[in-house]
C-alpha cells in the first residue's frame, strides 16, 4: 500500500536559485525537520546517477537510507529513490514552476512500507506525523531562501 503526501508553497526566489538549493543533498539538514545526516562524495547539486546516503528521524522513527537519483531536468524537476534500512522504499520528487513573485516549489512522497504492523502504524501515527514534517519542511525551506 503505497503513502503519497504532497506539500507546495510559493519561494520569493528564482527558479535556479530554488533548484540549486533543494537538489543539493547536503542542504536537506538545514530547512527539513527529518534530515539528520547525509553521506556523499561532493557537495554539489545530485544529478541522474548520483547516490548517496542519509540518516533520518522520520514519524518519530529513526533510519539509515541509501539513495539514487533518478530524474533530474534541470531547474524543471528532480526525483530520488531511496531503500531503507527496515525494508521500506521512497521517491521524493521536486517540481519548480515561475510564477510571478518567483517559485512554485511542489514536493511528492510516496513511500511503501515492508509489513503490516508498519501499515497500521502507518495509519494511525506515522502518516500524520510525516505530513506535518513535510509540510513543515517547506516552510523552512522558504524561509532560507527568503532570508537570502
Amino acid at each position: 500500500m503505497t503513502t503519497h503526501i504532497y506539500n507546495a508553497i510559493e519561494i520569493q526566489r528564482p527558479i535556479r536559485q530554488v533548484f540549486d538549493y533543494a537538489c543539493t543533498p547536503t542542504h536537506w539538514p538545514d530547512w527539513h525537520p527529518s534530515s539528520l545526516k547525509l553521506y556523499m562524495d561532493h557537495a554539489g547539486i545530485a544529478t541522474s546517477g548520483t547516490r548517496f546516503e542519509e540518516d533520518v528521524r522520520a514519524g518519530g522513527r529513526t533510519g539509515h537510507l541509501v539513495w539514487t537519483v533518478i530524474e533530474y531536468l534541470e531547474q524543471y524537476r528532480w526525483t530520488g529513490q531511496a531503500t531503507v534500512d527496515n525494508g521500506a522504499s521512497l521517491t521524493v520528487s521536486y517540481q519548480f514552476s515561475a510564477t510571478p513573485a518567483g517559485t512554485l516549489f511542489e514536493r511528492h512522497l510516496h513511500y511503501d512500507l515492508p509489513n503490516t504492523l508498519l501499515n497500521i502504524l502507518n495509519f494511525l501515527i506515522l502518516r500524520r506525523r510525516i505530513a506535518e514534517e513535510s509540510a513543515l519542511s517547506l516552510r523552512q525551506l522558504q524561509t532560507v531562501l527568503e532570508a537570502g
